[in-house]
């Protein structure tokens, strides 16, 4: 038998905060499309994603979130079965496979991969509880929870999606009590890490890529230049400045200056072999976006134009420049922030950003509210991902981080994210609704 006290527990507030931002999403979604065929199709898909998103968060709601726990470990084995399955499997031949292609269904296991682990870690840590916090042994089991998807999911290759998880992860990992000493030891191997890679893009060893010699001739370069440049890349160790002198040495500051400066941008730092082509030329336009205007850097470029032509007000649903003719790529998904920008201004963004706020801070509030150490740290997970994903997909948009890409919550195109999202905001309305049952 139902209990009414289930219902009167039921948090209205935070699932109209949601589906105020998915309202908003759905409308940005046809402003964005007008400038593609069959403008209808994007909002109108999204709109059946919202529903079948919907109907799965109301069946997460009425299972106890203890026995969904309970199964945790068999969800998440079956998550790495599937992503593991996808890299096996890749019908493209490209090399890259993020998606299941069902009819014409896509699905994106990753993004359910964040729910999946959240909820298998704080499953486990559920009793961790220890005076002195968690050490290495105790974090041995929820790190490889961790560790397997995020393996898996940078192996698609889909770098963006693995360090959203990584970030999403770790305040679990913080409120179950990690140890001073060991938190402070990951954050400055992590920091270090950060640092090596940057600094090696701007002060490392210099390889010089095969089709230089070709592009400095096809740019007018003189032969002498040319055969410089074919000797040079026998030096597999070089510093910029070793590399440009090699090829130019004093005539880099006459006529050869504009030669000398396309040379440099072909130049690849050493530790970039670890990267892809595309997270490496992602990565040179975060650190300069001018240096590839048309290429690499259009998004980035185009989004902020976007975003500033908005001023304060903006120029009206509709009116965006930048969606209707085409300027802005992805704007239907990951861009899709700079749209809404540019058409509700400076006053529509602060209404976005203090909705996304407010979500979080319900989410806080009946975190502090919770009864056990598990309903806390699945609270905490869930808000984490929605909180990492807000952070990530703005900056990515403004150009403070690397473009990656990452939908911003209940609003971008994408019907994987919406669903994995709303079956998440579903486990803490359930952990609100029984939070007096608890025993």
């Amino acid at each position: 038998m139902f209990d009414r006290r289930l219902l009167s527990n039921f948090d209205w507030y935070l699932l109209l905060l949601v589906l105020a931002i998915t309202g908003i999403g759905l409308l940005s979604i046809h402003s964005a499309s007008q400038g593609f065929g069959g403008a209808t199709v994007y909002w109108t898909r999204q709109l059946t994603w919202v529903g079948v998103a919907l109907i799965l968060a109301f069946l997460a709601v009425l299972v106890d979130f203890r026995t969904i726990g309970g199964w945790s470990y068999v969800i998440q084995g079956v998550m790495v079965a599937i992503l593991g399955t996808l890299i096996l499997f890749d019908g493209s031949g490209s090399g890259v496979n993020r998606w299941f292609n069902i009819g014409p269904v896509a699905i994106q296991p990753s993004e359910f991969a964040k729910l999946t682990t959240v909820l298998a870690v704080a499953y486990h840590l559920r009793d961790s509880g220890r005076p002195g916090g968690l050490g290495l042994k105790q974090l041995a089991v929820p790190v490889l929870i961790l560790l397997v998807p995020v393996f898996l999911i940078v192996r698609q290759p889909d770098l963006g999606t693995a360090v959203l998880l990584l970030l999403s992860t770790a305040p679990v990992l913080l409120l179950a009590g990690i140890r001073i000493r060991l938190l402070l030891t990951l954050t400055g191997a992590a920091l270090i890490a950060v640092v090596v890679l940057m600094a090696s893009f701007q002060l490392g060893t210099y390889r010089i890529p095969p089709q230089l010699p070709e592009l400095l001739q096809e740019r007018g370069a003189s032969e002498r230049i040319v055969q410089r440049a074919r000797a040079a890349l026998a030096r597999e160790f070089s510093t910029r400045n070793e590399l440009r002198e090699a090829i130019f040495t004093e005539d880099a500051a006459g006529a050869d200056g504009y030669l000398a400066s396309i040379a440099e941008r072909s130049f690849r730092p050493y530790i970039s072999h670890v990267l892809r082509p595309y997270q490496q030329k992602r990565l040179l336009t975060f650190l300069d976006p001018d240096q590839d205007p048309l290429g690499a850097g259009y998004h980035v470029i185009q989004s902020k134009i976007a975003i500033g032509s908005g001023a304060f007000w903006g120029k009206g649903y509709g009116n965006s420049t930048q969606g209707a003719l085409n300027f802005l790529p992805a704007r239907h998904t990951d861009f899709l922030f700079s749209i809404y920008a540019e058409e509700w201004g400076f006053a529509g963004v602060l209404v976005l950003m203090s909705l996304y706020g407010l979500v979080i801070l319900r989410g806080l509030l009946i975190l502090y509210q919770t009864r056990d150490r598990f309903s806390a740290f699945l609270i905490m997970g869930v808000v984490s991902i929605v909180t990492a994903q807000v952070l990530v997909n703005i900056g990515m948009v403004v150009g403070l981080l690397p473009v990656v890409g990452v939908p911003l919550p209940f609003f971008s195109y994408g019907g994987s994210s919406m669903v994995s999202l709303m079956i998440g905001v579903a486990l803490i309305l359930n952990i609100r609704m029984r939070r007096f049952l608890w025993t």
